[in-house]
């Protein structure tokens, strides 16, 4: 194996390197200079951020899609899609992060080089080829988000919340470790596709491998927030600061699932059904029935979205498991944009206060109409209502899942029709307080606060992908990345 890349190794990895020298010269620069204002902290990170995103488009063009690195690391169009969606997601978390950092007196110059660190990670998690790289970039995107929940030193459910999903992110660590040792026994190799190919075969191997694919997948699941290794997502999603939850809810969930359809995709032909989809179709299940259920006798509107998060990380798992990868990446897209905006009004509103209630938004259609309708937007379309971009994501993952034939197909289509249906409940109960309720809560006896331009940029941009991104870009058009002759039919 050569050691010393070449140039088009160092092109394949310019995201990384980009986001890497953009934290560490943060860092450097907030030791050397201790008087270094934390808004140009702030305004450097956006820069980094917008600069990677633009070198993620030369490293797809050039050196392009391949291997790179002695078969270390992928470039693939859906490697650019998940790319993109960190990208954009931890830059709508810094336009959003300042008015909340500054209400809990957390201007910690830390906070924007750990979210820069951690993309990176995601990258290595969705493009590395090798157990030991995706390992890598799992433990460095896990580590960063451990801190950056527990940022609020002084909120005590900020570092209950922290201690908690450190706890248990550590355990399911353990769980990935010895699947990757067992694949290595199985195998005698660390490079996933590789090790994967003793399934195909009969006796120790094979049991090797089953063991360590299961416990892979164990790892993997934790990180997602399937049933039943769920149980740090609610009281981390409260206990962090909202743009952070929000971030948890998208990049970090973005890049386990991506993590997940790699798997699943150097999964060998014929090990690719059959036990491991109904494995994880079982679990797909168990979380949309579950997440729902629980998020009906909830109160604060944080908890709501971590246990409907659990569900809909049951949706797009069922679209994985069947082989609905362009599905699963458009829902995933769509997913994020109605989080990050659900999220960024969420703490538009919360003005320093811990939680947000249904009885604390009664009413606040009278005072606040605009922050009212965009919530309540977010929230119709999460639910699925048509013609929002929630609805479409729905109807190609369920068409993709329609397709099969099996039995667990019929039953992924019919639990999560029916999981669907239950999940109006709750979603539709934000707007019927705030525009139906002649009681006002909390919030909406407040005074409308001061205009926060980054949280009103965030919210702006995926209300117009909530309303109109589905007609730009579609699952077919995942793969090809030529969705602008659309923006031109528009034009005419």
């Amino acid at each position: 194996m050569n050691l010393i890349p070449n140039s088009n190794d160092l092109i394949s990895i310019l995201p990384i390197l980009v986001l890497s020298g953009g934290g560490i010269l943060l860092l450097g620069l907030q030791f050397f200079f201790q008087g270094f204002e934390f808004r140009i902290v702030r305004f450097t990170s956006g820069l980094v951020l917008i600069a990677a995103f633009f070198s993620l488009f030369v490293s797809q063009s050039n050196p392009g899609v391949g291997s790179y690195f002695s078969g270390h690391y992928e470039i693939s169009t859906l490697g650019f899609w998940f790319g993109a969606l960190y990208l954009i997601a931890a830059f709508c978390t810094v336009l959003a992060s300042p008015r909340v950092l500054e209400q809990h007196n957390m201007e910690f110059p830390e906070f924007y080089p750990l979210l820069l660190f951690s993309v990176v990670g995601m990258f290595l998690m969705t493009s590395g080829t090798d157990t030991v790289t995706i390992f890598v970039g799992l433990e460095l995107m896990s580590v960063c988000l451990y801190v950056l929940v527990g940022m609020a030193r002084s909120d005590v459910y900020s570092l209950e919340a922290s201690l908690k999903y450190f706890l248990l992110g550590s355990f399911s660590t353990g769980f990935f470790l010895f699947g990757m040792a067992f694949l290595f026994g199985g195998s005698g190799t660390t490079h996933l596709q590789d090790s994967l190919k003793p399934l195909l075969s009969a006796g120790f191997d094979s049991n090797f491998t089953k063991i360590g694919l299961l416990l892979l997948l164990t790892g993997i699941s934790f990180k997602i927030a399937l049933f039943p290794y769920h149980s740090w997502t609610p009281d981390a999603y409260e206990g962090a600061l909202t743009p952070v939850t929000g971030f948890m809810a998208t990049a970090s969930k973005s890049a386990s699932m991506g993590l997940l359809l790699v798997v699943f995709s150097k999964l060998p032909v014929s090990a690719s059904v059959g036990e491991w989809t109904w494995i994880m179709g079982i679990l797909a299940l168990m979380s949309m029935t579950y997440g729902n259920f629980v998020a009906l006798k909830q109160t604060s509107l944080k908890r709501v979205l971590a246990y409907s998060s659990i569900a809909h990380a049951g949706y797009v798992v069922a679209g994985i498991s069947l082989g609905g990868k362009e599905e699963a990446l458009f829902y995933l897209i769509v997913y994020s944009f109605m989080s990050l905006g659900a999220f960024a009004i969420l703490s538009f509103l919360e003005e320093g206060n811990r939680h947000v209630t249904y009885e604390s938004i009664a009413g606040l259609a009278k005072s606040r109409p605009w922050t009212s309708f965009a919530l309540f937007i977010f929230f119709l379309s999460l639910a699925g209502i048509p013609p929002l971009g929630g609805f479409w994501a729905k109807l190609f993952l369920f068409q993709k899942i329609a397709e099969g034939t099996d039995q667990i197909s019929r039953l992924l289509l019919i639990g999560g029709i029916a999981n669907s249906a239950l999940a109006l409940y709750y979603y539709v109960k934000v707007g019927i307080l705030a525009y139906m309720s002649s009681e006002e809560g909390e919030i909406s006896k407040l005074d409308s606060p001061k205009t926060s331009y980054g949280v009103l940029f965030v919210s702006v941009i995926s209300l117009v992908v909530v309303l109109l991104g589905w007609y730009f870009i579609q699952p077919k058009d995942l793969n090809n990345l030529n969705f602008a002759n659309k923006s031109a039919e528009l034009q005419k």
